[in-house]
């Protein structure tokens, strides 16, 4: 008598982020790992992405970074009558995960400065671009979109981040016209002899809003990240 044993085995083991983030020169970094016997496919690797003033990104362990703009720049703008910031993306992720972030300005700037003035957000390849020296409301680049994925998900061991900076540009020429003001005043005199004597004059002015670039308030450009695996959309 012959008896057939037949064993079947299928593993698989998915660890996800570990929650823990190391400090590893100032970058932020989550480790993550993924193993799949029958897909064919490990991969670990860390994580990391830092948003901010070029050369002092700051970490974003969550995903999601904010950078503001509020009362500092709103005097800059009334003092020069133009504003450049740049805004600085790291953006890491190895094995074979793809990273991609997405850029969401205000959806008011309000009625203040900023509110006022003429504002374009923008991608450049350096912060040299993004310098009111370098711009003019005419060589401003139509926006192409708020989004980038600088990581694709191809296999990665770097350890360098990829690199990328935004540029908020304003140009303000004045606080915005609120209406007008006219008066006439006339004036008569008598002579000793003759008729009445009488003069006219009239002037007006444009009454424009009084805009206090200490009272603006602060506003949030905020970036998100998201990974993606090979085959998926990122």
């Amino acid at each position: 008598m012959t008896t057939t044993r037949r064993r079947t085995a299928v593993t698989a083991a998915v660890a996800g982020l570990t929650g823990a983030c190391l400090g590893i020169g100032g970058v932020s970094l989550a480790l993550w790992s993924d193993s799949a016997e029958l897909g064919g496919t490990v991969a670990a690797g860390y994580q990391s992405f830092a948003v901010g003033t070029p050369g002092a990104a700051d970490p974003a362990p969550t995903g999601t970074a904010v950078h503001t703009v509020g009362p500092r720049e709103a005097t800059r703008l009334v003092r020069d009558g133009e504003l450049a910031v740049a805004v600085e993306v790291d953006s890491l992720s190895q094995g074979n995960k793809g990273l991609r972030y997405v850029v969401t300005p205000p959806e008011s700037w309000g009625s203040g400065v900023l509110g006022s003035a003429d504002i374009a957000l923008f991608r450049v390849d350096s912060p040299r671009e993004c310098r009111i020296q370098e711009l003019t409301p005419e060589s401003v680049p139509e926006p192409s979109g708020y989004e980038s994925t600088p990581v694709p998900a191809t296999y990665s061991e770097s350890t360098e981040p990829v690199r990328e900076y935004w540029c908020l540009y304003a140009a303000y020429d004045g606080a915005p016209e609120v209406g007008e003001y006219a008066n006439t005043a006339t004036v008569t005199a008598r002579p000793p002899a003759g008729a009445d004597v009488e003069a006219k004059d009239t002037w007006g002015a444009t009454v424009v809003a009084r805009l206090d670039p200490a009272a603006e308030p602060v506003h949030t450009i905020t970036f998100t990240s998201t990974t993606f695996r090979p085959g998926e959309q990122p």
